[in-house]
């Protein structure tokens, strides 16, 4: 399931967000409104969207800046009308989506289907040689776990106690299953995760190598150059050369 935060405090609003949430596929929210609670549950989870449904900047604006640390995950502001005095003009900047008035409910089920069909860590199979519907059970329950887990989580050895099964079981299994030795498949996934962080984020080095899981930037550099032949840092120039070309 794919993680997001509510951060709603009137029963009302908590119980229409709900119903939405809960007619879509794949998507599970976490109603907390305690700001230490949000970024603990940010520090241990992948998350792909934070909706905030408040009515004046006092608590809006403790919320928002967080965006500067976790710029992959979507801001949505949710309610039913919106009293532009009870905010600042700079309170709505960071918001990839303001859901408000009559047809608010509709429009907040479209955004987050299409929030989760354009997911950025949504696995490729098909580009990575996978075929997803013939593999086993606990080997979807892998994809899924990769897929909705901080990357630094996602170790064999992880993995393997997350599956209550020894690492050499898991290393075989998934060998078997795909073709692939596990760290070819991440390695592979890492490549396409760092393409979208670049290209459709707009991320910097800096924030790539904490997404992906890196403890250190020049850890993530010395990686990236030695795959790309550049550094991190120069993959916009790149990028621009090549379709300059």
């Amino acid at each position: 399931m794919l993680q997001g935060i509510v951060y709603c405090s009137e029963q009302k609003l908590q119980q229409e967000i709900s119903e939405i949430l809960y007619s879509i596929p794949r998507v599970s929210a976490n109603f907390l409104n305690d700001m230490n609670k949000v970024q603990e549950f940010l520090s241990e989870h992948t998350v792909l969207f934070i909706l905030i449904s408040v009515n004046n900047s006092e608590n809006i604006s403790p919320l928002i800046k967080l965006y500067n640390r976790y710029p992959q995950v979507y801001f949505i502001y949710y309610y039913p009308a919106l009293n532009i005095n009870n905010f600042q003009q700079s309170d709505f900047i960071y918001f990839s989506h303001i859901v408000v008035g009559m047809n608010r409910e509709t429009n907040l089920n479209s955004i987050l289907i299409n929030l989760t069909n354009n997911y950025w860590k949504k696995i490729p199979y098909e580009n990575l040689g996978v075929m997803f519907d013939d593999l086993s059970p606990r080997l979807k329950k892998v994809m899924n776990y990769i897929e909705t887990n901080d990357l630094k989580k996602c170790s064999i050895a992880k993995i393997s106690d997350y599956l209550n099964i020894s690492q050499g079981y898991f290393s075989q299994e998934f060998k078997r299953e795909t073709t692939l030795t596990f760290r070819d498949f991440m390695q592979n996934l890492l490549a396409h995760y760092e393409q979208i962080i670049f290209e459709r984020l707009d991320l910097s080095a800096k924030t790539a190598s904490q997404i992906l899981g890196y403890s250190e930037l020049s850890s993530f550099s010395r990686s990236f150059k030695k795959r790309k032949g550049y550094p991190p840092s120069h993959q916009k120039t790149h990028k621009y050369a090549e379709v300059s070309k």
